[in-house]
């Protein structure tokens, strides 16, 4: 059989008669979706597969179980009908019933040429278990802000991607791909997180803090570890502590000026005074409330798209208890 590429756009595939064709189109699939699988070196492969089992191209081989995964997965992306039919026409070739949600599936009688690992299914228990880990995540980032801004924002976004690639990932889908949708709304929802948490320290203070008046001490100009000078207002909290406020920047009052703050009393707290005007609140509730309320938006949008789809456990096989032998002669008298 002669290789061109008229019908596929890789020269690999084998060239199909009218007939052949017909017998795509009736099993369901879409020929043109179908064909535009051919673009990848993945989708020949997948191609390669539904040919071996639904046309006469490959008449000496036999369908393995790496062959009935890729049939899943091409189904989805070029099948017309749903998944019910692809495995009604496998069952009648004598093949065992893939999943086309999970593409795993099985060569007859549970053997076939190609040994893949089967995918584990999708169930409730391990979406749920995945997304739960990003909780820790979430509180360690926003531990790490109370203690240092820098290392809050580096450290807490590095670690919900790494946390995605290395739990969150594997238990949601297994070795599947994850939407496009959804990894999109990951990694902004990890930016929006991260630029929140430079203002957690701050809502940390409001929220656990005294409310009290203070007295502006002095401002004096200060190098930042990477070289950077910036201006440091200090304040006298009514304990006699001096304390550095905890944003950079000139002093909202003159030195000597009484202002309201919120403060942690008793000093060597890493939770800094916070000037308590209205338009620092204000400031405080819109720099945190509103990427916080985004970022957990997004978060929460692809646990929904990633919960569609799933799968029920296999049932477990009830164990019948062992039967005593009945005894094949009476007592003896």
């Amino acid at each position: 059989m002669d290789d061109t590429p008229q019908d596929w756009y890789s020269p690999g595939l084998p060239r199909l008669t009218e007939e052949q064709r017909r017998e795509l189109v009736r099993a369901g699939f879409d020929f043109d979706r179908l064909r535009a699988l051919s673009r990848s070196k993945y989708g020949v492969s997948q191609i390669r597969s539904v040919l071996l089992v639904f046309t006469t191209c490959y008449p000496d081989e036999r369908p393995g179980t790496a062959d009935l995964a890729r049939i899943g997965e091409a189904w989805r992306l070029a099948g017309r009908r749903p998944g019910s039919a692809l495995r009604e026409q496998l069952a009648q070739r004598g093949l065992r019933e893939p999943d086309p949600t999970s593409g795993s599936g099985g060569g007859k009688g549970g053997k076939g040429g190609d040994k893949a690992k089967p995918l584990l299914p999708r169930t409730r228990r391990r979406v749920a278990a995945g997304w739960a880990l990003v909780l820790p995540l979430l509180l360690a980032q926003a531990a790490l802000g109370l203690l240092d801004l820098g290392v809050g924002m580096v450290v807490g976004a590095v670690g919900l991607i790494a946390g995605w690639f290395l739990l969150v990932r594997r238990l949601v889908y297994g070795r599947r791909r994850a939407p496009r949708s959804v990894k999109v709304a990951y990694v902004l929802a990890t930016l929006l997180l991260g630029y929140a948490t430079a203002f957690t320290g701050e809502l940390a203070v409001v929220l656990l803090g005294t409310h009290g008046t203070v007295r502006v001490a002095y401002s004096d100009t200060e190098t930042g570890s990477h070289g950077t000078a910036y201006r440091q207002c200090y304040l006298d909290l009514p304990g006699g502590d001096t304390e550095p406020m905890r944003t950079t920047g000139s002093c909202p009052a003159p030195d000597g000026s009484p202002i309201d703050a919120y403060y942690m009393p008793g000093g060597d707290s890493p939770l800094k005074p916070v000037p308590a005007s209205s338009a620092e609140l204000e400031r405080l509730t819109l720099l945190w409330g509103l990427p916080t309320a985004l970022g957990l938006g997004l978060l929460g949008y692809a646990v929904l798209v990633s919960s569609r789809d799933l799968q029920r456990p296999a049932p477990r096989q009830r164990r019948e208890p062992l039967r005593r032998a009945a005894p094949r002669g009476g007592p003896e008298r």
